[in-house]
């Protein structure tokens, strides 16, 4: 069976238990779209490297599947990852730096063991933000990486990929992959799956492990999905959230059983959920209508529809994460030992030893970060983490005060990155301009399969996305 459409996950995953096509089928469907559009065409860039095992990779679970063996439902299903998680194979892991161009990392990430167990071949890393986006206050361009340059848009040239899953973004909205994993710290998962017009959810912290994961802040940092539908982000979350024992954050899910895909079918007829409306802020017409829409579907379907009216307040963020970097950064790299690079100094060093082509736009926050103590000692430090979290916890106490499911936002704000909270982001128009529009649904700490519920209803009455033109790139 020729394959020539963007797949579902479940498509794939029926497509491969009917024998329609392998898994070396799909990898060549795959690879040679990425010939054709990422690193030709109109060179979006979005992939960092290609696993060069992946044909052996595929032919062991085709050989396992007509055995009988089936690891798991994505068993044979082709991901792509960014390329600040740790794999150890034959790719390197660089966080798309030049500095980090000849690092194999030696062992795979907590996420990358679960999902080589499920079965799941790592087809390649996706390029991304060098440093996650943490690197320069300096104007430097999301979805660009001194390795590899810039990830561009499938849409238009006038749409900025955004945040710094920009790679893992871009190869699902291009269908390059049906699904990929991104980071976030504070908007790298949401951000990008808005304005590349695709789905994502970004976890409770501790509902995926961080161990391998090139680090911002272990207060904030989280992997997840990508993918065109929420139901595709459910089908992988299933198989890399859980409990890590080198993992403290994950404490909070150590006994407890998730089934994301389930989930989506969950009644919620009675349920209460907000829609936040932030008085400060201004409203497009545009996101008036789609707030409407989604209050008058959702009464629809009997849920309760609490509107909320708040002020949007001050979360400078980037300055807890600059104590916090260092600190994590230092950690990662005094346990997988880069031959060049043993600390943040040392890589502050080896940039400015060719600041030409290693610093197009600078290392600000590098610089700033190497400042501090390294030891989180300072009390301007714990202070302001102190306010930064007050404020963001906002939505967490109102959905336990008014006994809310979720909060509904047009906005992408925060709050939930910085607290901890589960976010869905999906399409909420069809991206045929240069405005991308997603709504958000924010979900209780823990309680992530909650959300995929109203996210998935949502989605599939409105089907609002639709896909680039790579032939014909505006």
């Amino acid at each position: 069976m020729m394959i020539d459409k963007e797949y579902s996950v479940k498509e794939l995953i029926e497509g491969l238990e009917a024998y329609n096509f392998s898994s070396r089928d799909l990898v060549d469907y795959y690879l040679d779209r990425i010939m054709k559009y990422d690193k030709s065409g109109p060179e979006l860039n979005s992939i960092a490297e290609i696993n060069p095992e992946v044909y052996e990779i595929a032919d062991i679970l085709d050989k396992e599947r007509k055995a009988g063996i089936v690891r798991s439902k994505l068993h044979g299903i082709p991901i792509v990852i960014k390329d600040n998680i740790n794999t150890f194979d034959k790719m390197h892991t660089s966080a798309s730096s030049i500095a980090l161009e000849n690092f194999y990392a030696p062992e795979d990430a907590f996420v990358i063991k679960r999902l080589r167990n499920a079965g799941v071949i790592i087809l390649g890393k996706a390029n991304l933000s060098e440093f996650a986006y943490f690197m320069s206050f300096d104007d430097m361009p999301s979805g660009y990486g001194s390795r590899f340059g810039q990830v561009k848009s499938p849409y238009s040239k006038k749409i900025d990929p955004l945040g710094s899953s920009t790679g893992s973004a871009v190869a699902v909205a291009s269908n390059l992959i049906a699904i990929s994993i991104g980071t976030e710290t504070n908007g790298s998962l949401t951000a990008p799956a808005k304005n590349n017009s695709v789905s994502t959810i970004k976890p409770s912290l501790g509902m995926v492990s961080r161990t391998g994961i090139i680090p911002i802040s272990h207060h904030q940092d989280t992997a997840g999905p990508l993918g065109r539908s929420i139901e595709d982000c459910a089908y992988l979350l299933q198989e890399i959230y859980g409990y890590d024992e080198e993992d403290l954050y994950t404490m909070h899910i150590a006994n407890r059983t998730y089934d994301f895909v389930s989930a989506l079918k969950k009644d919620i007829k009675g349920d209460r959920i907000g829609f936040v409306k932030y008085k400060n802020l201004d409203y497009a017409v545009e996101e008036k209508e789609i707030e409407k829409e989604a209050k008058e579907f959702f009464k629809k379907q009997g849920v309760e529809i609490v509107d909320i009216e708040t002020e949007i307040k001050d979360m400078p963020n980037h300055i807890t994460l600059i104590y916090d970097f260092k600190v994590d950064l230092n950690h990662y790299l005094a346990r997988y030992k880069p031959d060049n690079i043993k600390t943040l100094k040392d890589l502050i060093t080896f940039n400015n030893q060719d600041s030409r082509t290693r610093l197009k736009y600078g290392q600000s926050i590098f610089t700033a970060s190497e400042k501090t103590s390294g030891a989180l000692t300072e009390p301007e430090y714990y202070q302001k983490r102190k306010e930064i979290l007050e404020v963001a916890g906002e939505y967490q106490r109102l959905m336990e005060e008014k006994n809310l499911k979720c909060i509904v936002s047009v906005k992408r704000t925060s709050h939930a990155p910085i607290y901890g909270n589960p976010v869905i982001a999906t399409p909420a128009k069809a991206l045929v301009d240069d405005e991308p529009r997603s709504l958000f649904f924010i979900g209780k700490l823990y309680h992530d399969d909650e959300i995929f519920a109203y996210a998935d209803r949502y989605e599939k009455r409105f089907d609002k996305r639709v896909s680039p033109d790579l032939d014909n790139i505006r």
